[in-house]
């Protein structure tokens, strides 16, 4: 009988237990932090400044100009030149150089313009602006650019399709780094682009 009463008290004392252990747990006490900012770097900001200009902007117009092309002409552009640099908290780590362009078409329409339609088809007259010399920081890039078309040539339409990466960063100081141009309209252009305007874009990024 002693034993048997004893074990009772056991399972009761069991039971006890459990029933403390559930409602301690949930008893809970949650605090919060609030306030907590993450705040991205504002990195690093290229900076363009071209012959004509005396001030760092954020882009630059009409660095090269080319009037009344005819096949096999090429320009130069001695004194033209755009001069790179960057501020900011980061350093980045390499340059790309890319391009984008349009066709203007003359207005009214050339009567020897066989294509009066080139601005819809802009690729047409870049793959005839050949890119004679392309210098960054006084080192030659031109042989760089990937023939993309295998025309023998290398082109504004190349330099689109197939951007030069991982070149080096522009200089941190007053008169920046100098990118230069030098250009040919092909000898093999037709009548198709007779007063025609080419409008070119070059773009310079940055990467991290």
């Amino acid at each position: 009988m002693e034993r048997k009463v004893l074990a009772a008290f056991l399972l009761m004392g069991l039971v006890a237990a459990m029933a403390g252990a559930g409602l301690y747990a949930y008893l809970v006490d949650t605090e919060t932090s609030t306030g907590n900012t993450f705040s991205a770097s504002s990195g690093f900001d290229l900076k363009t400044m071209d012959w004509d200009e005396t001030e760092w902007k954020d882009g630059v117009a009409l660095t090269w100009t080319a009037t009344d092309m005819k096949p096999g002409d090429e320009f130069l552009f001695p004194g033209k030149w755009v001069s790179l640099s960057w501020t900011g908290p980061l350093t980045p780590s390499s340059l790309e150089v890319t391009c984008d362009y349009g066709v203007i078409e003359e207005s009214p329409q050339t009567e020897a313009d066989t294509d009066p339609n080139t601005n819809l088809n802009p690729d047409k007259m870049a793959k005839k602006m050949i890119i004679k010399s392309m210098k960054y920081n006084g080192v030659e890039y031109v042989d760089a650019i990937t023939d993309f078309d295998n025309d023998g040539k290398k082109t504004f339409y190349d330099l689109k399709n197939s951007p030069l990466t991982g070149l080096p960063i522009p200089e941190q100081t007053n008169s920046g780094t100098y990118f230069r141009l030098q250009v040919k309209f092909s000898e093999d252009a037709g009548n198709d682009f007779q007063g025609d305007t080419f409008n070119l874009t070059m773009i310079f990024t940055l990467k991290q």
